[in-house]
Formats: structure tokens, sequence, C-alpha cells
């Protein structure tokens, strides 16, 4: 690839500055969130599930399982928007190259983490649809 360079006025700084801090601070809440939910998770297998256990046995356990997984899933954004904050300020402040060469690689990380996430995402949904609508025609037949 061609090197190039590339020059940030103060406006550019400022605003990745301010980007920064947005950042950091949505990194931080992600990462409480998360532990939160893994807090939660754990008390729900517990056995927590309280009215739900009652008519369902073992659901609690069930749906604790999948809200750790869920956490666990929404920790590496979190992580990936830590670092690039972080070291996107440090490359700013200090005028080093490699330290926000090392926040953008996190930032494409973060990107790819979200995008594979949702192709996921959608993939099932469009199971869940296709196997709604075979139930339905089956069901029909009947």
């Amino acid at each position: 690839m061609e090197e190039t360079n590339l020059v940030l006025t103060g406006s550019d700084k400022t605003n990745l500055l301010e980007a920064v801090k947005w950042g950091k601070f949505l990194a931080i809440i992600g990462l409480i969130m998360s532990g939160m939910v893994v807090l939660f998770g754990l008390f729900m297998i517990g056995g927590a599930g309280g009215a739900f256990d009652e008519v369902y046995p073992g659901i609690g356990g069930g749906v604790g399982f999948i809200y750790i997984l869920f956490s666990l899933l929404y920790i590496f954004p979190s992580l990936y928007l830590l670092r690039f904050s972080t070291q996107l300020k440090r490359g700013i402040t200090s005028s080093d190259q490699e330290s926000c060469s090392d926040a953008y690689n996190n930032l494409r990380r973060l990107f790819l983490f979200m995008g594979v996430l949702t192709i996921v995402v959608l993939a099932l949904y469009a199971l869940i649809i296709l196997f709604a609508i075979m139930g339905s025609v089956m069901g029909g037949m009947l």
C-alpha cells in the first residue's frame, strides 16, 4: 500500500478527541453493563428463576446461560472501543503515529466484529422466518 502523509487540522483533532471521550464513555458503560448481566445470569443459574421455575423447571438456568453468553459477546466490541479511544487519545496528544495506527486497527476490529455479528443475526432471522413459514404450511395441511 502506498504511504501518504495525512495532515490533521486543529478542527480534526478536536473532533477526534471529542469522539474519543464519547467512545471511552460508551466502552466503560458497555463493560459495566456486561458485568452486571453476567452477575444477573449467574443469579438466574443459581435458582432465582422465581415463578418461571415453578412452571418450567430449570428455565432460570437456561435463561441465565443465554444472558451470560450475550454479555460475553458484548465485551469484545466494548474492549475494541476502549482500546481505540485510549490509543487514539495517546496518539493525538503525543503525535505518536504508532498509537494512532493501533487505534485504527482496533476500530477496524470493532467494525468487523459488529458486521459479522449482524450477518449472523440476519441469517438467524431468515432461518426463523423460514421455519415459521414451513411450520404454518405444515400445520395447514393437517
